[in-house]
This record gives structure tokens, sequence and C-alpha cells, in this order.
């Protein structure tokens, strides 16, 4: 698939957009207006963005159209280091979000990015701050049932399952009144 991207950028008129300046999860500007054939330059800085294509309705999801990947690491916040060229080939609403989920997802805390948004960016922010974050889903573990019998041992938890073993020592005071034989 090729990607309206560019290496280098001719007399065609440009936008810059700042991504992630001063350890902030925010493209800035968050919104652009822009012609075809307009090159929007997104300046990465400080840690490890993206700039990942979605939709209106679903900002936190890639789309399966744009996506920079994560390969622009900039420690040292060094303008002009790590510079992606977007190349504008369509008037349409475009939505985009930042994909690094690393300690917490960049898109639900409000890292995301419209081009020719119609007004919408608001609305479109709206949908990234409210969207509900789920996690995968981890199967339960089955409560185990399990005694105590005299010689201290436990019985009852299949030895594939036991997260450690359980030794009771009884050291002459007696059995304790919550252990039942």
């Amino acid at each position: 698939m090729t990607m309206p991207w560019n290496e280098s950028n001719s007399t065609r008129p440009t936008s810059t957009v700042i991504v992630g300046a001063g350890g902030q999860l925010v493209f800035s500007p968050p919104t652009v207006n822009a012609s075809i054939g307009t090159v929007i330059s997104f300046d990465f800085l400080s840690l490890n963005h993206t700039l990942t294509q979605s939709e209106f309705s679903n900002p936190c999801q890639a789309n399966g159209e744009f996506d920079t990947g994560f390969r622009q690491f900039n420690p040292a916040n060094v303008s002009g280091s790590f510079v992606v060229e977007y190349e504008v080939t369509a008037l349409e609403p475009q939505w985009f979000f930042c994909a690094q989920t690393l300690k917490k997802s960049h898109c639900h805390a409000g890292m995301v990015f419209s081009l020719n948004s119609g007004g919408a960016q608001k609305q479109f922010l709206h949908n990234a701050l409210s969207a509900v974050v789920t996690k995968p889903s981890v199967p339960a573990c089955p409560s185990p049932t399990f005694s105590v019998v005299p010689s201290g041992s436990v019985t009852g938890i299949p030895s594939s399952t036991r997260l450690a073993t359980l030794n009771i020592v009884n050291i002459g005071f007696g059995t304790p009144e919550w252990i039942t034989y």
C-alpha cells in the first residue's frame, strides 16, 4: 500500500505539527485544515509516539490505513530529528491518534489529531477521552477447595495448579480453632 508521506519537502504548502512537546501527550496544534497537496510535517519529540489513522467514532483503534509505527523515539527533544511528512490527498476529514499504551493509553489521555475536521475536533477528543478502556480478559481461576489433614499437608488442589505449597507445623500449642479435620 502506498502511504501519502514524503521524505523531503518541495515547494508545496506546508504545515507543522509538534508531537509530544515537553513530554505532554498532545499534537500541537490538535487539528489542521489543509488543501490537497499540502505537506504536514509531524515533528516527533520526547517519548516514542505514533501517528496512527483511526475513525471518528472509534478514535483509539487503528483503521488499517496510515500508521508511522514506533520509530520516532526522541528523548533528547531535538526538534527536526524525527519528522514524518504527510501529504494531503483528500479533503474529507481524517482522524489520527498516538497508539502508545506503555504506562497509559496516550489516545485515551487525549493525544489525538484531526485533519480537515469540519469543526468536529472537540467531539473527536471527547470520543477518545470517554472511550472505555478494556483490558484483555483473564480467565478466572477456580476457587480452590482444600482441607488440612493432621499430617500438615494440603489436599484437594491438583499439583499442576498449585501456586505454592503450604505446610502447617504444629509446634505444641494445640490445633488452631480455624482448622477443622
